[in-house]
């Protein structure tokens, strides 16, 4: 097999939306579901050639339960100064600005077929040019990028409460409306309908993301851009049900199963870090809900955590939101942070499609053989994916958490547990 590949691809149009132009029996811009209708004619430009390293990162954060920005960076030789916006020579010249969409993807082969999978699709935030030492000619380029965050985040939202943000709505909707507000193409939304119903928007001066995350959380469900560069919001039911698919295996046994993958490096940990047996949640004008878990308190003292402000429409609601947390995070695991992946070291290339195609919320499950005969294993969702790329190695960083939504699904062999698992709210 070959080794993986990674492409890089600019779009020089305006306007947010990463669609390609659809082109009916093309075999790569006539794909439903795939390509869109763009918002400005394509301006493409594959710099492949031109990439020493890539970095990529996207996900959530741990210890804030929240999505973070995906951010990349990619380092270009650049020896005629291609990407010098002051260069009149320049092909791109005049087209160099920021928030230049930017494509970032793997390309492997399996079974014959060259398979093409999205890593990342952002905006280009800066163009940093330095100079080799010793020399004034050849330069490095490092574009900066940032994902769809960076534009919700530069809307406000302003005072007056967001129109048709009505009361009643279900999470999904208020999610659309909001992003409809920003302006966000409906062919980049993929927004599930939710299962809470909100409160009308309170209004006051935030950012469009800050609005859109307070629905998030209202919801328990999650809200994050995919590799593609879609706004994707998923409603806390669907999560529940991620947790009962067919995990991906990774082992470090010697002889794996046909089914199993290996790993370079695991990071475990056992610690308190994610303890928490007293939370209280208030949803805006209602009354605290507190839960405590008093067997833990007895143990590790009080770690407490508070979630304000939400939009749910009931205190029940907001009880049921407070009791899933301390049920999930009331005792102390041994934790699996993250996993490590060398993709140059790996020979098979359903192994290396699988890698590459590890996502958030990608069910896994890892075992450890660990001195003494016994054996770690955990069944844990992808929180994050990080590649770092170069010429002669591509690494990947997964990672992971346990699910924090443990729902009751009857006839599951890992999800249907009398005793363990739960009914989700």
């Amino acid at each position: 097999m070959i080794q993986p590949q990674v492409r890089v691809e600019i779009d020089f149009s305006n306007g947010p939306s990463f669609g390609y132009p659809l082109i009916l029996g093309d075999f790569s811009y006539g794909i439903l579901d795939t390509n869109v209708l763009g918002d400005a004619p394509a301006d493409i430009v594959d710099i492949t050639s031109q990439v020493r390293k890539v970095s990529t990162r996207r996900g959530r954060n741990r210890i804030l339960s929240q999505f973070e920005a995906g951010t990349a960076t990619v380092t270009l030789n650049d020896p005629n100064g291609d990407f010098n916006p002051q260069n009149p020579s320049s092909p791109y010249f005049s087209k160099l600005l920021p928030l230049r969409k930017i494509r970032i993807f793997g390309i492997t082969e399996y079974a014959g077929d060259t398979v093409e999978i999205p890593l990342f699709a952002g905006y280009v935030t800066t163009f940093d040019t330095n100079f080799y030492v010793g020399t004034n000619e050849d330069s490095l380029v490092t574009l900066q990028c940032v994902d769809g965050f960076r534009l919700l985040a530069n809307v406000s939202t302003e005072d007056a409460p967001v129109p048709g943000a009505t009361a009643g709505q279900l999470s999904g909707t208020r999610i659309e409306t909001l992003l409809d507000f920003a302006g966000f193409p409906d062919s980049m939304q993929a927004i599930q309908p939710g299962n809470s119903t909100v409160q009308a928007d309170p209004g006051g001066n935030r950012s469009v993301l800050q609005a859109v995350q307070t629905v998030e959380q209202s919801e328990f469900g999650g809200f994050y851009m995919t590799p593609t560069g879609k706004a994707r919001f998923i409603q806390r039911s669907y999560v529940s049900q991620l947790a009962d698919v067919v995990p991906v295996k990774y082992t470090d046994s010697t002889t794996p199963a046909a089914d199993e993958y290996p790993y370079s490096n695991l990071d475990i940990a056992f610690d308190d870090q994610l303890i928490l047996n007293d939370v209280t949640v208030t949803r805006l004008g209602g009354t605290p809900q507190t839960v405590i878990s008093q067997p833990s308190i007895d143990v590790f003292f009080y770690k407490s955590s508070a979630r304000s402000d939400l939009l749910m429409q009931t205190d029940a609601e907001a009880l049921s939101q407070a009791q899933m947390i301390v049920a999930s995070r009331s005792n102390a695991t041994i934790r699996i942070d993250s996993m490590s992946l060398n993709l140059n070291g790996v020979v098979d290339e359903l192994n290396t499609l699988q890698n590459l195609s590890l996502d958030i919320y990608t069910l896994i499950n890892i075992e450890k053989e660990v001195p003494g005969g016994s054996t770690i294993s955990s069944e844990l969702f992808v929180q994050g994916v990080q590649h770092d790329i170069t010429p002669n190695s591509w690494n990947i960083k997964v990672y992971t958490a346990e699910p924090i939504i443990q729902a009751f699904i009857l006839d599951s062999t890992t999800q249907g547990v009398l005793n363990q698992n739960v009914l989700t709210y």
